[in-house]
């Protein structure tokens, strides 16, 4: 017999849809995401984010997509915005809501002098292709200086540096 979920993971997972790869996450996407999707209630915003990320009164939060997975825990892409800092972060959870693993997949991050940006894409095996870039203020983009990154996400849900 099937166990069922917890209301609360249920509930969560219905704010985000399931999408198929190719995918590729951009600072663009956002809007879409935010416009499509419905938002994340506060309650759950309170009780299961607060668990494992770090909010002010600043922070907003957009429920991107649900990745498909084939082990015994769910993946799913919230985008987060605040204070000179917008990200993407993939989370694995467990079949209780547990959190299992946590990364900043892409994004914009600034200090005020230097502003790091990334384009993530997520490939049909599930692997997750990200290259940042970095600009100095008042410095053209060097495209040298980009580095790539690539995670994967294990049968376990942990997600990790290949």
């Amino acid at each position: 017999m099937k166990r069922k979920l917890p209301l609360e993971l249920e509930a969560l997972l219905n704010c985000f849809p399931l999408i198929e790869p190719p995918i590729t996450l951009s600072e663009e996407i956002a809007h879409r995401f935010s416009r499509d999707n419905k938002p994340i209630p506060q309650e759950l915003v309170d009780s299961l984010f607060g668990q494992w990320d770090k909010m002010d009164e600043y922070t907003e939060l957009v429920p991107c997509c649900q990745l498909a997975t084939e082990g015994d825990f769910f993946a799913i892409i919230y985008w987060k915005g605040s204070l000179m800092a917008y990200e993407y972060i993939l989370v694995t959870l467990d079949k209780n809501g547990g959190l299992i693993s946590r990364k900043v997949i892409a994004g914009t991050i600034s200090n005020g002098t230097t502003v790091k940006s990334s384009v993530a894409t997520i490939d049909e095996d599930g692997c997750v292709y990200s290259m940042v870039g970095e600009v100095m203020q008042g410095q053209s983009y060097d495209p040298a200086s980009s580095a790539g990154f690539r995670f994967e996400i294990l049968p376990d849900g942990t997600i990790e540096n290949t």
